[in-house]
């Protein structure tokens, strides 16, 4: 490939598929999740000749429909899980060293009412800041009533205090594609709308058949090993091959809603104990606060979950009975979501209680599966699924591990503190005409590709120029996701790269059009396509809403 083609342009995905089917992989990874971009990333890295495939887009599954934190998993003390959340503290700093600019810092409080035994907690968050290695600054401290009431306006009573200690927010759509895209750019071969069937020979796996989604045609990869990171979709992966796994897959549904900040105005996040005891969690993202989550086995289809209206109502009672003056309706519900978690089961335990561990599996030669986990810990659980790679290849990698040194592509800014170079920036979007919540999302959502944004708007002022007075996005966005983030559909776009589908008003339904004559332009699509991108975006967008009584 010529060395100035992006290998994330629309020329550079062609070139990868075109490779794949003619090189002989040390490993093919299947599924395009944070799983399997994390795991990319780090055996490019290590030197491996590695390719990549995603039937749908980078993050379209579980990946982009997360509780969207970086977490030490604190709740996974009461189950005994002191591994799980001892690596998942410590890794929240290695994911803020690499992604500076996409990892943000949230101050998490726990509030403690009257029936709770404020003694325990306290005990146990001393107990999570030793197996954090929590510096004095990144240690918890407890909060009066007052305290917490001025972060949590409107929090019922009886109220005793809270702890409060840090955690960080990210964007897990953009997260995983830049893991992606940190692999591709340390030669890895990766594809999305690539669809790929596990090929046996002789006993072994020996590749996969690929089809590319977007134009029809099939090539077959040759590989020396294949890990199947489908997540979810791990079973059917196997199934497909007439392969089982080792251990039965548990489906898990988690839901989020989202209400605007005004609604809702508390300050960073905090856990949610109802006075019947029900659980969740509220964050604030700039000007929205989400809700969640539910933790339920999930029996539908795997590739469209979505939030029924009875499970709506369900969570909004919650948040409802945590804040009764808030006075919250079904009517400030602004957007929904719901995630499959791929838990691997336990006997006799609920979904709550199945740890979120990731077990790997190489029982077939050629083949390696990873199931479970959760996006904190996905470079370790690289590590894991590498060193099976490893033992099935006959030979360690190249080079060493340097996932936790090398930053993510968004996360180079030369040095510079990540809040005063959004800061600069925001500064100078706005000083270039840019109204300040939309230099507010863009500083929030994008790190080094914001000096991209700014050298195109020196060539085209018109690039600055919003797709739609009510939706906080410009069109220099969209055509920097065509041309260095892969993005192949208008979905791609306004759902994964600029998370508009649930971070806009109206599921970003005004900015669309606009939106499509940028990806049309820039992709070549004939008006009809161009039509089609825009429909099919919508009809994707109606199920991302409030959900119709008719949907429990």
């Amino acid at each position: 490939m010529r060395s100035h083609v992006h290998p994330f342009s629309q020329e550079g995905r062609a070139h990868a598929l075109d490779e794949m089917g003619k090189a002989q992989l040390d490993l093919l990874v299947i599924g395009g999740g944070i799983t399997g971009s994390g795991i990319t990333r780090d055996a490019a890295l290590r030197g491996w000749k590695v390719g990549l495939i995603e039937k749908e887009d980078f993050g379209s599954g579980t990946s982009s429909r997360s509780s969207k934190i970086i977490h030490g998993g604190i709740r996974y003390l009461e189950y005994g899980q002191l591994l799980l959340v001892r690596e998942a503290a410590r890794e929240r700093k290695t994911l803020r060293k690499i992604a500076p600019h996409l990892v943000h810092p949230i101050p998490f409080l726990y509030p403690v009412f009257e029936e709770d035994h404020f003694w325990l907690i306290r005990t146990g968050l001393a107990m999570f800041d030793r197996l954090a290695s929590a510096s004095a600054t990144e240690r918890h401290r407890n909060l009066g009533p007052a305290e917490v009431r001025d972060r949590l306006p409107g929090l019922r009573d009886p109220l005793k205090g809270g702890v409060l200690y840090p955690e960080y927010i990210t964007d897990d759509a953009r997260f995983t594609m830049e893991n992606a895209l940190s692999g591709a750019l340390h030669g890895a071969l990766v594809a999305n709308h690539a669809q790929g069937r596990i090929l046996s020979s002789g006993g072994r796996v020996v590749g996969a058949e690929v089809t590319d989604t977007l134009t029809g045609k099939t090539i077959v990869a040759h590989a020396r090993v294949v890990v199947n990171a489908t997540g979810p979709w791990a079973a059917q992966t196997l199934a497909a091959a007439e392969l089982t796994p080792h251990r039965p897959i548990l489906p898990s549904k988690g839901i989020h809603l989202l209400l605007d900040a005004a609604a809702l105005p508390i300050r960073g996040a905090c856990f949610l104990k109802a006075s019947n005891g029900r659980r969740g969690l509220a964050l604030r993202r700039l000007n929205h606060v989400y809700v969640g989550t539910s933790d339920g086995v999930y029996h539908g289809p795997l590739d469209s979950p979505r939030a029924t209206y009875a499970e709506v109502e369900e969570l909004l009672a919650m948040v409802q009975d945590c804040f009764p003056k808030a006075g919250l309706r079904l009517e400030d519900v602004r957007a929904t979501w719901a995630g499959i978690r791929p838990l691997i089961q336990e006997p006799g335990k609920s979904t709550r209680e199945t740890s979120r561990q990731d077990q790997v599996w190489a029982h077939t030669p050629g083949l390696v599966t990873v199931a479970g986990g959760k996006l904190t810990t996905y470079r370790p659980m690289a590590h894991r699924t590498l060193t099976a790679v490893a033992r099935q290849l006959g030979g360690y990698p190249p080079r060493p591990d340097r996932s936790a040194g090398v930053p993510l592509p968004g996360g180079e800014l030369g040095g510079q503190d990540p809040e005063a170079y959004r800061e600069a920036r925001a500064q100078v979007l706005m000083a270039r005409g840019v109204a300040p919540v939309t230099a507010a999302r863009l500083t929030w959502l994008y790190g080094r590709q914001l000096d991209d944004l700014i050298a195109l708007a020196d060539r085209d002022p018109n690039w600055l120029e919003p797709f739609h007075p009510d939706v906080p996005a410009v069109r220099g966005e969209a055509l920097l996701a065509v041309q260095g983030e892969m993005a192949s559909t208008l979905i791609d776009f306004m759902d994964r790269r600029a998370a508009l589908l649930i971070f806009s008003p109206e599921q970003g339904a005004a900015a669309a059009p606009a939106a499509a004559d940028v990806l049309a332009d820039a992709l070549g699509w004939s008006a009809e396509r161009r039509e089609r991108e825009v429909e099919d975006y919508l009809a994707h967008a109606s199920e991302y809403g409030m959900p119709p009584p008719t949907g429990n």
